[in-house]
């Protein structure tokens, strides 16, 4: 598991090779080659005490998350599966083990609050996700929430843009305090990536990494929700999607939040 694994992507620009064994973010590193998840989910009611009802809704939200995780393994395709459920395996011999619980709400017959553990049965460190709504919305929140932690690429990475080697060393995000202009958010950005040892990406090296995605190896650049997408690129000025072009930070008004990927 300690071996290193060079993913490829097609394209002029970039090609790029995860460090996913020897970097993480988050409490569980990620080994080489994914996880084995041990296949039963067992969802526990903490609000009543019927068991018959209890098996059924619990067997139901299994089900439903393992259902909306394979959705988003056939939409995104990573080149790695990171949680993989084996069948007819004890659960010794798997890496991982998901628990959940849930309570039902009295906003709605079918309105409940659940939560899912995602435990290495390893070294026994934990990580706990939850969502509340219906059965379909908590277990397809809590499936997108797992899916996003384990996919998501983890710096510091490695690329190759226009046929050098580029050190993807962090993604950030500063949130604008009131009455801040742009350019105030812009120079954070920079003192963020300095005391990282780096620098802002250039535009060209920001659109090379985004066209991997967030779970390709890169960075999602474009609509975040119903807010414009404004990064941080070399030379003052800020890249602004769905625009598509890069504009002087001290000629946009302020943002709700300014993205920036530090590089070397």
């Amino acid at each position: 598991m300690n071996q290193f694994i060079s993913c490829f992507a097609a394209g002029v620009l970039i090609v790029f090779s995860s460090v996913f064994a020897t970097a993480s973010e988050g409490p569980l590193p990620l080994p080489q080659g994914g996880y084995k998840v041990y296949s039963r989910i067992q969802f526990v009611d903490l609000t009543t005490q019927h068991p018959v009802r209890d098996k059924a809704l619990g067997d139901t939200l299994e089900v439903s998350f393992k259902s909306q995780l394979d959705q988003l393994y056939r939409l995104h395709n990573p080149s790695v599966r990171n949680l993989q459920f084996v069948e007819r395996v004890p659960q010794e011999s798997c890496d991982l083990r998901i628990t959940g619980t849930y309570t039902l709400r009295a906003f709605g017959n079918r309105g409940m609050h659940a939560t899912v553990m995602v435990e290495n049965l390893r070294s026994g460190e934990t990580q706990s996700f939850e969502a509340a709504g219906d059965a379909f919305e908590t277990t397809e929140i809590l499936a997108q929430d797992v899916f996003h932690e384990f996919q998501k690429t983890r710096f510091p990475t490695q690329a190759r843009v226009s046929g050098r080697s580029l050190t993807l060393l962090f993604k950030g995000s500063i949130y604008r305090p009131t009455a801040t202009k742009m350019y105030d958010l812009y120079k954070q950005s920079l003192i963020a990536c300095e005391m990282r040892g780096g620098r802002v990406s250039t535009e060209k090296e920001l659109i090379a990494v985004a066209t991997l995605g967030d779970y390709g190896g890169g960075v999602s650049v474009g609509h975040n929700g119903v807010y414009t997408d404004y990064w941080s690129v070399e030379s003052g000025r800020v890249y602004v999607a769905p625009w598509s072009q890069s504009t002087s930070a001290t000629s946009l008004n302020p943002t709700e939040q300014l993205n920036y990927l530090c590089v070397r």
